[in-house]
């Protein structure tokens, strides 16, 4: 197996966070190369070298320079481990993984982006409280589906922890953030308090 040689571009409280989580749950080495965070600029002129329109998080990998954090999780699970973290792709639940893995960000965190916009970085005047209003409603009706998947387990698949989970929560850490956890039904409150006791989140949130 080729060795990584991994650098991580990371801003606290973005994406870049699944990416160290997946990381340290694989136990695999990594430099981190903090960004800064500066509405639509983050990083500056010299980051934009990196990542051309200043997103995070973007990973570095010998020649291999690449951006989104499903897609860079995907990467480093193919190219070098999966440590066990999805089910093969004759598993009968490889479908729900697939589904559930991209629910995280496709679903959940487009609605945490919309809540944090509304709630957090657009000016008073520029807010809607119509967008608002309907991005609590999605999100209301999307945790309901999620915690009719957990069905009462720790994590979304009975396959175990998996790499959906660490999609899903990097979105629930989005909407804790958009000042929606009041909103979360209680299934959703202990999915959150099992993921972030994992060593790993802890390890990726210091």
């Amino acid at each position: 197996m080729t060795k990584p040689d991994f650098t991580v571009y990371h801003m606290r409280a973005s994406r870049s966070f699944r990416v160290l989580w997946l990381l340290e749950e694989l136990g695999l080495p990594y430099a981190v190369e903090p960004i800064e965070f500066d509405f639509g600029d983050a990083g500056g002129e010299e980051y934009r070298k990196i990542h051309p329109v200043n997103k995070v998080p973007a990973l570095v990998d010998g020649d291999t320079t690449m951006a989104e954090s499903l897609a860079i999780m995907q990467y480093i699970m193919n190219k070098y481990s999966d440590g066990g973290l999805r089910p093969g792709i004759h598993d009968p639940e490889y479908g729900a993984y697939l589904q559930w893995y991209h629910f995280g960000e496709a679903t959940l965190s487009a609605i945490g982006v919309t809540l944090m916009k509304q709630r957090r970085f657009l000016p008073m005047d520029k807010r809607n409280k119509e967008t608002e209003d309907f991005a609590e409603a999605e999100m209301i009706k999307q945790l309901d589906y999620l915690a009719s998947q957990l069905d009462g387990r720790d994590y979304v698949l009975e396959f175990g922890f998996s790499a959906a989970d660490i999609s899903i929560g990097y979105a629930l850490l989005l909407l804790r953030l958009a000042k929606a956890k009041d909103k979360f039904p209680e299934p959703i409150h202990h999915y959150w308090e099992t993921l972030k006791q994992r060593p790993a989140f802890v390890a990726a949130s210091n």
